[in-house]
């Protein structure tokens, strides 16, 4: 029996580190295993609800964790836990009916690719002790920290050996930088109290071997499941508890006191007086030191209660396991700008319950106050992350593909360049991005896209420009030239095709709004103000609108008449979903040359093309046709009414 219920352990780790935790709480916290007969394990629920709910989700998955811990196909039977044998076996008898082989169908591809349900689970503490010891040692600790979940087990304290390669995945790290933070010695000193080598650096021990030659033997952590507090807040709590110790001369009823507290925030206001010795890790340390021999169960108990309280005041931090493993490397984060994306979302907020979604953040001193979450003093480092066109001061990925800066609500500021301090609010991407085939290109609010390697369309640098779109201003005054819609910085223009193209080019700028939206799109064609609702509600990208509206007006669509009809129906349907091939490339390119590819397309048999030298304009003309028909109804989907001429 004892081998039985240390297997069900295992598989209740698994499912804890795979599940949501409220799920996990609700349904599977509480189940035991009651014995093995036959080949069917008999597992104990709470209640009727808990065993139908098992039953119909997991039963599949235990069965496939049971094979791979007992080395033998195994059933699952979950039963309430106070159902009588006889009840059982009548039950038992009435199921004649042969296995059933279920196949899932009709996955949205995120929840296929992504798998949502598989997060890393960390305290919301981390946000304050990042800005202590720095985004390299956060993401150590978050990858030996998963890595401890997986070897956990009651019955072995020490812990199980673990291959290095488990704790890069989850540490977001390369393998060479991964090795080479681990030596290093301030981040050694970061991750003490978090992370600590058991084995002397140099030592190096051996074990025999299956082949009877020695080995090297694992190399020994011990991680600390409960993070350590920043050394301000542990010298503030060391304060106010010696200041409580003195007035009640009793260690227990410090404790009691300051967890008497409403707002434990307040425990962790800094004090002007410093402490005799080093700040301690953990409230338990505090405690130990002040009792010295009169250490009590009690006062161990109130203590870890404590800690507990303030690591718990920031909640938890979700993180996906595709953010981890995939996204960081595909879009060339570093370890501060991964963090920074992730203290974002953890600043955002989804109501789970009402489906409710804010994802606009909003930091009240601005790039000081990011700098400062991801433990740096340069405001200018985040600065130009968030300004590509800053080329010669990038590193790392686009993190713009992440956050968008927009207007501050009721600001009647422009956001100045110059100004650190000043707040700023940015939208948040809370979902993880698929478009590494090209697939999906929509940001949070379906206004803006990157392109497979994660560079961004500038269609909507008017955001970063002032009020009339003339210029930007860099941190230090000096004037930037616009990337409003750069119109002309590639093309060829010669002297027969110069004026044609300008003035062709002053036509779209007159037309053309500067970027894509979806609700002004919607609003021009007079769609239903209900089928508008329900676009905007979920999301739904312009550009896929766009697309849609290109590809019916192609040869390719053959019999399709309606371009606003379809569009319309295929977003209701998949709110992300572009059409295929080169009509994604035509709905990423800014309006106003779109526009020119357009104009410069006959509608007539007989009419001769406008000269237009553009990158795609042999792409253009193989998709849409040396002539097409059916382009003033695109151009007066797109532009309104006032376009056509």
């Amino acid at each position: 029996m004892s081998d039985l219920q240390q297997a069900w352990g295992s598989v209740l780790t698994q499912l804890q580190m795979d599940m949501p935790r409220a799920s996990f709480e609700t349904w599977v916290l509480g189940t035991v295993a009651l014995g093995l007969e036959n080949d069917v394990l008999l597992v104990s629920t709470r209640n009727a609800y808990a065993r139908d709910w098992l039953e119909s989700r997991l039963t599949s998955t235990v069965q496939r964790l049971l094979v791979g811990i007992l080395n033998r196909s195994v059933s699952v039977k979950f039963v309430v836990g106070d159902e009588s044998p006889e009840e059982m076996e009548t039950e038992a008898e009435e199921m004649d009916d042969p296995e059933l082989n279920i196949e899932p169908v009709q996955w949205l591809d995120y929840d296929r690719i992504v798998q949502p349900h598989k997060q890393v689970v960390v305290k919301g503490y981390l946000r304050r002790l990042g800005m202590e010891i720095g985004p390299k040692a956060v993401w150590l600790y978050v990858g030996f920290h998963q890595a401890a979940w997986r070897v956990q087990d009651q019955n072995n304290p020490s812990g199980k050996p673990l291959h290095s390669r488990e704790v890069m995945r989850f540490s977001a790290l390369s393998n060479g930088a991964f090795w080479r933070l681990l030596k290093h010695a301030g981040i050694q000193d970061q991750l003490n109290g978090l992370v600590q080598r058991v084995d002397p650096q140099d030592a190096r021990r051996f074990r025999r071997g299956r082949d009877g030659r020695p080995h090297r033997a694992p190399i020994r952590y011990q991680v600390f499941m409960t993070p350590r507090l920043t050394r301000a807040d542990a010298i503030a709590v060391h304060l106010r508890l010696k200041a409580l110790i003195e007035k009640h001369n009793s260690v227990s009823s410090a404790l009691q006191e300051l967890l008497a507290v409403e707002d434990v925030m307040e425990v962790l206001n800094p004090l002007d007086m410093k402490l005799p010795h080093a700040p301690m890790n953990t409230v338990m340390d505090m405690a130990r030191l002040e009792t010295g021999e009169k250490f009590s169960p009690e006062i161990e108990r109130l203590a870890q209660e404590l800690h507990r309280r303030i690591i718990n005041c920031l909640g938890d931090i979700h993180i996906p396991h595709y953010f981890i493993t995939e996204t960081i490397h595909r879009y060339n984060l570093t370890p501060a700008q991964a963090w920074l994306i992730t203290v974002a979302r953890d600043m955002a907020f989804i109501n789970a319950r009402t489906g409710e979604r804010r994802d606009v953040v909003t930091f009240k001193r601005g790039y000081q106050e990011m700098a400062e979450l991801v433990g740096s003093n340069r405001y200018k480092t985040v600065q130009a992350w968030l300004n590509q066109q800053w080329a010669s001061q990038q590193r790392g990925g686009n993190i713009s593909r992440f956050l968008q800066e927009i207007e501050l609500p009721d600001s009647k500021t422009y956001a100045d360049l110059r100004v650190e301090s000043m707040p700023r609010a940015f939208r948040v991407l809370l979902d993880e991005p698929l478009d590494a085939d090209g697939s999906n290109k929509v940001d949070a609010n379906g206004s803006h896209m990157a392109d497979a390697d994660g560079s961004i369309s500038w269609t909507q640098m008017g955001a970063l420009a002032d009020a009339n779109g003339s210029h930007m201003v860099d941190a230090n005054g000096s004037d930037l030239n616009s990337f409003k819609h750069p119109l002309n910085t590639y093309k060829k223009n010669t002297s027969t095709t110069q004026h044609a193209q300008s003035r062709c080019a002053k036509a779209a700028e007159a037309v053309a709004p500067d970027f894509w939206k979806l609700e002004l799109l919607l609003q021009q064609n007079d769609v239903h103000p209900k089928v508008q609702k329900e676009l905007l509600e979920v999301q739904a990208s312009v550009h896929a609108f766009v697309s849609w509206v290109l590809y019916v007006a192609s040869p390719k669509s053959g019999n399709l008449s309606d371009p606003l009809g379809y569009a319309i129906s295929r977003l209701r349907e998949h709110p992300l979903r572009e059409a295929r091939g080169v009509f994604r490339q035509f709905a990423d390119l800014p309006p106003s040359e779109l526009l020119m590819l357009i104009d410069t397309t006959p509608t007539r048999a007989y009419e001769l093309p406008t000269k237009f030298d553009h990158p795609l304009a042999h792409a253009w003309k193989k998709a849409m046709g040396s002539n097409n028909p059916r382009l003033p109804v695109v151009r007066e989907i797109l532009f309104g009414e006032g376009a056509s001429e």
